[in-house]
C-alpha cells in the first residue's frame, strides 16, 4: 500500500513540474504576406497579372492598420487627417496619374473580430469599388498591413501604379489631393435571433454594408440578395431597410388526434315494483354449498391420516423399547 502511495506522489510531481504549453490566441491574425497571396490568387482567377509587393506600400499599409487598431476606427484618414495620396507621396512612392485627383492608387480597409485574410478578400468582393482595388490591371504594386486590438483584426491593402521613370512627380503637400480613398466606415452588426417562424431579419444601420452584414451572420452576400430580390451584384442598401437574412426550418408540433372511445353500453332500465311500507331487515341462514362441503371433508381426512401415522410411529417406538429391555 505504501509503494502504491509513493508511486502516485511521484506521478503527480512529474505532471506538476512539466513546462506549461503557451495558450494560442483564440483568433490568430493572418500575415501581410497571406493577404497579398489571397489578392494575387483572386487576380489569377480572373486572368490578371499579380501585383508586386513594394516596400513603401508595405510601410504605408501597415502604418494605417496600426493607426486603426490604436484608435478603433476603420478609416482611410491617417494621423493628422492625411489622405492616402499624401501618405504615399510623403513616404516617397513615385505615384503616377494626376495628383490633383489623387493619382492612380486605391486602398481597401476592413476590421472585424476573428477575421482572416481570405474573409477580408471575400468581403471586398461585395462591391465594384473594392473589387477594382484588387483587380485593376493598371496597378503594379501592392502593400499589406495587419494589426490586432483585442479580438478585432484590421487589414489594409494599398495598390498603386508607379510613374514610368520611377521618380516622384513634383507636388505641393498643402494642395488638395482628391478624396482620401474608398470610404468604408463600419458600424458593428448586432445579430438578431430568429422569429418563431424561423425567419431572421436585420435592420440596416448607417455605415453597414452587405458584406459586413453577411460576415456577422456567417452567410453569403448572394444569399441575402436572393432572399430580398436584390439585383445580382447590387450593393444598394439604406439605413432602416429590413433585410431577410435567412429562414431556419422549425419543427411544427403535431397534436395527436383524439381517438374516440367506444360508447359505454348503458343498461336499459327495468321496471320493478316500488316497495311499499317500511323495509325490515331479514336474517337468513346460509347453507354451505356443495363445493364447501367437499373441501371440509378433505381437511378432516387429512387430519385423521396425520393422527394415524403419528400414533403408528409412537406405537412402534414403544415396542422397540420393550424388546430392548
Amino acid at each position: 500500500m505504501r509503494k502504491i502511495f509513493l508511486l502516485l506522489v511521484l506521478v503527480i510531481s512529474v505532471l506538476w513540474l512539466q513546462p506549461k504549453r503557451p495558450v494560442s490566441a483564440a483568433h490568430p491574425a493572418s500575415s501581410p504576406g497571406e493577404l497579398i497571396a489571397a489578392v494575387n490568387a483572386l487576380r489569377a482567377s480572373y486572368g490578371v497579372a499579380p501585383l508586386t509587393a513594394h516596400p513603401i506600400l508595405m510601410q504605408t499599409a501597415q502604418a494605417q492598420a496600426d493607426f486603426m487598431a490604436a484608435t478603433g476606427m476603420i478609416t482611410h484618414t491617417g494621423p493628422g487627417g492625411t489622405s492616402l495620396t499624401q501618405r504615399l507621396l510623403a513616404a516617397g512612392y513615385p505615384l503616377a496619374g494626376d495628383l490633383s485627383l489623387g493619382g492612380i492608387r486605391a486602398e481597401n480597409i476592413i476590421g472585424a473580430p476573428g477575421l482572416t485574410a481570405a474573409q477580408a478578400v471575400q468581403a471586398w468582393m461585395g462591391d465594384a469599388p473594392h473589387q477594382n482595388t484588387m483587380l485593376n490591371p493598371n496597378y503594379q504594386h501592392i502593400g499589406a498591413g495587419v494589426s490586432k486590438n483585442g479580438d478585432t483584426i484590421y487589414y489594409v491593402i494599398d495598390c498603386a501604379m508607379p510613374t514610368g521613370s520611377g521618380q516622384q512627380q513634383p507636388y505641393t503637400p498643402e494642395a488638395p489631393l482628391g478624396d482620401p480613398g474608398i470610404s468604408q466606415y463600419i458600424v458593428p452588426v448586432t445579430i438578431n435571433t430568429p422569429n418563431p417562424d424561423g425567419s431572421i431579419f436585420h435592420e440596416v444601420q448607417y455605415g453597414q454594408s452587405l458584406w459586413s452584414i453577411a460576415i456577422a451572420y456567417d452567410t453569403k452576400i448572394d444569399r441575402i440578395r436572393q432572399l430580398n430580390n436584390l439585383a445580382p451584384g447590387s450593393t444598394d442598401i439604406y439605413p432602416g431597410q429590413k433585410l431577410l437574412i435567412d429562414r431556419i426550418p422549425t419543427l411544427i408540433p403535431v397534436t395527436p388526434s383524439a381517438t374516440p372511445l367506444p360508447p359505454t353500453p348503458v343498461p336499459s332500465p327495468t321496471s320493478s315494483p316500488e316497495p311499499t311500507g317500511t323495509p325490515t331487515a331479514t336474517l337468513e341462514a346460509v347453507s354451505p354449498s356443495g363445493s364447501d362441503q367437499a373441501g371440509a371433508g378433505a381437511v378432516v381426512l387429512v387430519i385423521f391420516l396425520a393422527l394415524a401415522v403419528t400414533g403408528g410411529i409412537a406405537w412402534l417406538s414403544m415396542r422397540r423399547e420393550a424388546v430392548n429391555e
